[in-house]
């Protein structure tokens, strides 16, 4: 999937959704980031849970965000709006002028530029809806499980072969982070820094042991919006 970054065509660089896109074959990762069997919880509960950190109003997110892999690595910038309570608008400019934009709606693309990278980032959005700082609510067919400690909440939700795992920790700083398996082979994880004092994040790091890349992101500017023009759901 990668290109050398000798290439400097550019093809070793296409989208930076392609750093978001699954490996081709999964492969075995590191245990559970919560190992054990958690009970049956209440929808609603975690609901509250996950409520507490989407925005309330939409909001502009300026990126930065940096990917390694074991041929080499590449920087950008990205911008994100996110419109309450579940969509999205991602765009982004990579090395040698590339760039590119697409369109999320829960879990589910609705178009991405250029096309081919959609499968992809599809298959990775509930880890990128957490490394802004936004993890999913519990889909409706998911069995939903989960507990709370002293200074972490962690909860799971497991519907056909897919199971995404959750777990938020309070101190200095809080954290969030996620993994996604499916049929018990991971195939990603994020970890999130969030603000002392706004709660949002700070910066992430996203794993994807299939294909050894990470991605960094950090967060330069999180700017509250008033509103959002409708055209920038459209597809270019």
């Amino acid at each position: 999937m990668w290109q050398r970054l000798a290439l400097r065509e550019g093809r070793y660089y296409h989208l930076f959704v392609l750093a978001l896109a699954m490996a081709s074959a999964c492969a075995p990762g590191p245990a559970p980031l919560v190992p054990e069997v958690m009970p049956e919880i209440s929808r609603a509960e975690v609901s509250r849970w996950v409520g507490a950190y989407v925005p309330s109003q939409p909001q502009r997110y300026d990126l930065r965000w940096t990917y390694k892999t074991q041929k080499g690595m590449a920087r950008g910038r990205a911008a994100v709006v996110f419109v309450p309570p579940d969509s999205f608008r991602f765009d982004y400019r990579g090395p040698f002028g590339r760039s590119g934009a697409a369109v999320v709606v829960g879990d589910s693309i609705v178009w991405a530029r250029p096309d081919d990278e959609a499968g992809g980032f599809m298959a990775a959005a509930p880890l990128f809806w957490t490394a802004i700082g936004i993890p999913g609510m519990p889909p409706s067919d998911a069995a939903v499980t989960g507990r709370i400690d002293s200074t972490t909440r962690s909860w799971r939700y497991e519907r056909a072969l897919d199971t995404l795992t959750y777990q938020a920790t309070e101190g200095s700083p809080a954290t969030l982070a996620a993994e996604l398996r499916r049929a018990g082979e991971l195939l990603g994880t994020v970890d999130v820094e969030l603000s002392d004092t706004t709660g949002r994040p700070r910066k992430a790091t996203m794993l994807f042991p299939g294909s050894a890349t990470i991605v960094y992101f950090t967060v330069h500017a999180i700017e509250p919006l008033t509103s959002v023009e409708q055209d920038i759901w459209q597809r270019p």
